[in-house]
């Protein structure tokens, strides 16, 4: 982990390192040499930082990175490139004392130093004293000048420590200089989707296209933001608008496709994607020919879909979401045998990914392999306890077979994974009622309808025999309005 990004980068033929770096670290390790020149300082923790942890083991690069940095700071006082890498350390340790300490010695040489003051804002906000670090970073911001580089690092500084209330006037400084920020963002934006902050970086990106309108790149960054959401209408709106101002600009095409894809233009991507084909070269829109296949499939042009997939898997053979995608053409045409060797494929290639199992385990019961289908199941509800819809498949295709005991038991071992799960209790209230008991069953059913009443229709989808069970009905119109045609 480092960031002041701009200390890494060697613009300068004259400024590149020309000593031996492997040298450096057998003897720093060895401890045959106690001093080092402030450049051997720095290229000794850029070895050790940007091989953290994986080569060096954790606890060794966190001390190595440690002494060199504190052995750098006491010979060379005046750098405060040292402190500020120390301090990324000690904030990453959640030890903010430590590290305010550190930049509260560094400023007594270099008190005017913009990186100490920022870092000095980061932790205060961080601590949740969000007015102090706004007023000192304005301080900040009105002695860094032009400094495109290092208005660049405390933007990610910033994203990266989540403190989205000093991103944005870093933001609008790094603008007025014309840093570049957009593909900062972008990074960030790939970031965010896991964590939902995505609605807190959108606003960044529209103030860049405020400041310059014709920013293709900040439209593309918007676009993925708004596809990042979700929200695919107001994706392809911002794409257009970064196509339209660049229409050689591949990546906003690729995402523009995929925009288009999940809005269900399953017509105009391909007539999209065919033109674009014409212009770029093929490799540029290798990521969506899995979408142009399910295109035509949903266009209906099935042979053309399936001929598409095998191109793709004999270039990527281990593309595990086209091998089970192929697989599904089949499987939607209740061809199971056809079906299973490439959803075993899939599985193979990717176990983590529960429906590769699930649909696999689906075709084993169409196609009638119960020795393969159950220990499947049996395997799914280990390797994905928190799916209610593992223990839901796997019951129904138990009760199926006629073994209405073993889906009880399999049910009531899925609540225990997922104990506030509706869908559970429905089903359930259905399997007890089916085996006769009624008491248990509306006992349970009053239980799924005070945690989602709405989803009362999941009884009856799985068991349609239940809509003449006047008990059962009684008992959900306590929690519904009256319907008709239940």
């Amino acid at each position: 982990m480092s960031f002041f990004s701009s200390d890494w980068d060697d613009e300068d033929e004259e400024d590149v390192f020309q000593g031996d770096v492997d040298a450096l670290v057998r003897d720093f390790e060895s401890k045959q040499r106690s001093n080092f020149s402030a450049r051997e300082w720095l290229e000794l923790y850029r070895y050790y930082a940007s091989q953290f942890p994986a080569q060096t083991g954790q606890y060794r690069a966190d001390t190595y990175i440690k002494v060199i940095l504190e052995t750098a700071i006491n010979q060379f006082p005046y750098m405060s490139i040292f402190t500020l890498h120390l301090v990324e350390w000690l904030v990453r340790d959640q030890k903010y004392a430590k590290a305010r300490a550190a930049i509260t010695q560094a400023l007594q040489y270099t008190p005017f130093e913009p990186a100490l003051g920022f870092m000095q804002a980061l932790i205060l906000s961080i601590q949740g004293n969000k007015k102090k670090a706004l007023e000192d970073l304005t301080s900040v911001l009105q002695n860094v000048g032009d400094e495109e580089a290092m208005l660049e690092d405390f933007l990610e500084i910033s994203l990266f420590h989540g403190q989205f209330e000093l991103a944005m006037p870093v933001l609008e400084k790094a603008l007025d200089t014309g840093a570049e920020v957009s593909v900062i963002l972008e990074k960030y934006i790939e970031k965010a989707e896991e964590g939902g902050l995505v609605d807190a970086l959108i606003p960044m990106i529209q103030r860049i296209i405020d400041k310059d309108p014709y920013s293709a790149e900040a439209w593309y960054v918007l676009g993925s933001g708004y596809m990042a959401q979700g929200d695919h209408e107001q994706a392809l709106k911002a794409l257009d608008f970064a196509i339209t101002i660049n229409e050689n600009f591949a990546d906003a095409w690729v995402t523009f496709l995929e925009c288009t894809y999940e809005l269900g233009h399953y017509d105009k991507f391909i007539i999209q994607y065919n033109e674009l084909q014409t212009r770029f070269p093929k490799k540029t829109f290798i990521e969506v020919e899995g979408l142009l296949a399910w295109s035509h499939y949903e266009q209906g042009d099935i042979k053309t879909c399936r001929s598409i997939y095998k191109e793709i898997l004999k270039n990527q053979p281990q593309d595990a979401e086209c091998w089970y995608s192929m697989g599904l053409t089949w499987h939607y045409d209740e061809n199971y045998v056809a079906a299973i060797p490439y959803l075993e494929r899939a599985y193979d290639l990717d176990h983590f990914e529960c429906d590769y199992g699930m649909v696999l385990a689906s075709a084993y019961f169409g196609a009638n392999l119960p020795e393969k289908w159950e220990p499947l199941y049996e395997s799914l509800t280990i390797e994905h306890a928190s799916n209610p819809e593992v223990w839901l498949d796997f019951s129904t295709s138990l009760y199926e077979t006629g073994n209405t005991d073993k889906a009880l038991d399999i049910i009531e071992t899925g609540l225990l994974n997922n104990p506030k799960h509706s869908g559970l209790f429905y089903r359930l209230a259905a399997l007890c009622y089916l085996s006769g008991q009624a008491s248990a069953a509306l006992i349970i059913l009053e239980k799924a309808l005070e945690i989602n009443a709405n989803e009362h229709i999941q009884l009856f989808t799985f068991a349609p025999e239940l809509k003449k069970a006047t008990s059962i009905l009684a008992c959900i119109a306590k929690f519904t309005k009256p319907r008709t045609g239940i």
